[in-house]
């Protein structure tokens, strides 16, 4: 990456470029407040000329003609690049928004191994023929990409693009990413090693900008005529303003949005510590940014004092300090204002709830310049509560205490979300009906957030966590449209 004070660039067309308008913004470490960089605070006149340069390769190629073959290659050489830099790839993304490196360093072989996993996918498919049922005529049903993809990237997972955009490429689309302000630096990155790798102008284009001029950027990109599908990662509130944008052109929208997760815990759990440990791992691992934290332990009754004791012990392990230390779990909030938001529901939660640990700024004198919060449990928590319903997006666990299957099923619905969901164990009857009943588009059974069996399996999204699904088959069918053709023959 180039140094703080040389200015990123926008890649449109294939050119490194400057905003029209001459702006650009810099990018601090939540942990010391050092200056990572400095990026193009573009407006909706740089999204346009992104939008063109992906509307004028996609109706004119290359990248739409090239065969599937051709593609892979592409993306496979891009994987290897990724590889190489995987530590500068990793540094960025610590830098940038606080989580240890170990977990950005596992972001970025996961992202690696999905472009593999797309470009192998896309030379496999087949389209299919029919002649069966007339002898003088033949059908045929064909995948085509669905075109320009605007992509609207989270700032807690970055390299998501490569499942998010990626199969679009994969597929022959062309596509435009705004990444978000917070962490640009590594799709910025992802962008040169996808110019190196070969990919053609105009196939893949950045457009970066800071917080205002961000919303600016997102619109024009989500409401453009001249985009055919929107994907979006983050809150569910921004995501229905994206549906509502690209309604214009009616463009297919694919949305992963936020989470309430349960991790519901049996009497029967094969190891009531092990499982306090996961729980743990589950929600403060990234300090509770992500989509698929576990914010929400529903335990048993006969078992929840005993259970409450581990988790104590576990949490209480946990290191909290600079994610560039090996063993941090707890890095810094990403900015102040997610910090006092955070904050916030805490103060709510403390009068309904009953907090048991943390839930205030660590006093030591390594962290003070950095945008902690401790690890924050509240126990007696009201199922209809704040605290239990809403998306803190912080690390901040909720426990909730039910008597039977039926209970923790009731519990485990009651919000308008439906990501992810966690069950632990040992009877497979149990852990069948609330892996069935469980209104989510994961369920885990005796593990959380393991993506080792699930890697290429796809994920989808019930309620209003989103809309489509991602990785497996499923996320490269969502950049492709059928058409079928019938050829009368003489």
């Amino acid at each position: 990456m180039a140094e703080a004070t040389t200015p990123s660039q926008n890649f449109i067309d294939g050119k490194w470029v400057n905003a029209v308008n001459g702006g650009t913004y810099q990018r601090h470490n939540p942990f010391d407040q050092s200056l990572v960089a400095t990026y193009q605070d573009s407006d909706e006149r740089d999204a346009a000329d992104a939008i063109d340069a992906a509307r004028q390769a996609f109706d004119k190629g290359p990248w739409s003609r090239k065969s599937a073959a051709e593609r892979g290659a592409v993306l496979r050489r891009a994987a290897s690049l990724m590889r190489d830099r995987a530590q500068t790839l990793a540094d960025t993304m610590t830098r940038e928004v606080g989580q240890p490196k170990s977990e950005m360093l596992r972001a970025v072989a996961g992202a690696a191994d999905a472009l593999d996993y797309y470009a192998g996918l896309i030379v496999e498919r087949r389209d299919e023929a029919i002649g069966g049922q007339r002898r003088d005529a033949i059908g045929m049903i064909l995948k085509e990409p669905v075109g320009v993809v605007g992509s609207l990237t989270a700032w807690n997972a970055p390299l998501s693009v490569t499942h998010k955009a990626c199969p679009g490429l994969a597929a022959g689309c062309t596509v435009v990413i705004k990444p978000a302000h917070q962490s640009s630096g590594a799709v910025v990155q992802f962008a040169r090693i996808l110019e190196e790798a070969g990919l053609p102008p105009g196939a893949f284009n950045v457009v970066t900008s800071a917080r205002e001029n961000g919303a600016v950027v997102g619109q024009a990109i989500a409401a453009s005529d001249k985009v055919d599908m929107v994907t979006f990662t983050g809150s569910s509130a921004t995501g229905k303003a994206v549906m509502r944008a690209a309604a214009g052109n009616l463009k297919r929208v694919k949305l992963e949005l936020g989470g309430k997760s349960p991790n519901i815990v049996f009497a029967d759990a094969a190891s009531l510590d092990h499982t306090a440990s996961v729980v743990a791992k589950g929600i403060f691992r990234l300090a509770g940014q992500s989509c698929q934290a576990g914010s929400r332990v529903l335990v048993q009754e006969s078992v929840k004092e005993e259970f409450v004791e581990l988790l104590l012990k576990h949490v209480a392990a946990a290191r909290m300090g600079d994610p560039f230390a090996e063993d941090t779990m707890c890095g810094p909030l990403v900015s102040e204002d997610q910090l006092r938001r955070v904050e916030s529901y805490i103060e709510a939660g403390k009068s309904s709830a009953r907090l048991i640990h943390g839930g205030k700024r660590p006093d030591r004198a390594d962290l003070r310049g950095g945008f902690f919060l401790e690890p924050t449990i509240f126990d007696q928590v009201g199922a209809d509560s704040r605290i239990a319903q809403e998306e803190i997006f912080g690390p901040v666990l909720s426990i909730l205490t039910f008597k039977d299957v039926e209970h923790a099923i009731a519990i485990a619905n009651c919000t308008i979300f439906g990501l992810v969901a966690g069950c632990w164990t040992t009877n497979l009857d149990t852990a069948m009906n609330v892996a069935r009943a469980v209104r989510s588009g994961i369920v885990w059974v005796n593990c959380f957030r393991d993506d080792s069996p699930l890697k290429y399996m796809p994920t989808g999204f019930q309620k209003q966590s989103g809309i489509g699904a991602e990785m497996g088959p499923e996320g490269l069918e969502a950049f492709l449209v059928t058409k079928s053709i019938m050829i009368k023959l003489a």
